[in-house]
């Protein structure tokens, strides 16, 4: 999961940058499109990493309640 968990920062860091670039309103029409499907695709990814951990929070949990 160490692999998941630097793609899932790597992700984060991109995002900010893109939301920065979109804030700053200098972008193109079609750059910020494209920036903008950029983002989206980076948050599914993020999703799915978040995802992959549901199985494992769970677990602890239910062995956090039996002790």
């Amino acid at each position: 999961m160490i692999m998941n968990d630097k793609k899932y920062t790597d992700n984060i860091h991109r995002i900010g940058e893109i939301i920065s670039q979109l804030d700053a309103g200098k972008l193109q029409p079609d750059e910020a499109k494209k920036l903008f499907d950029t983002a989206k695709n980076l948050i599914v990814e993020c999703e799915a990493i978040l995802n992959s951990y549901s199985g494992t929070i769970e677990e602890m949990n239910f062995v956090s309640t039996e002790t």
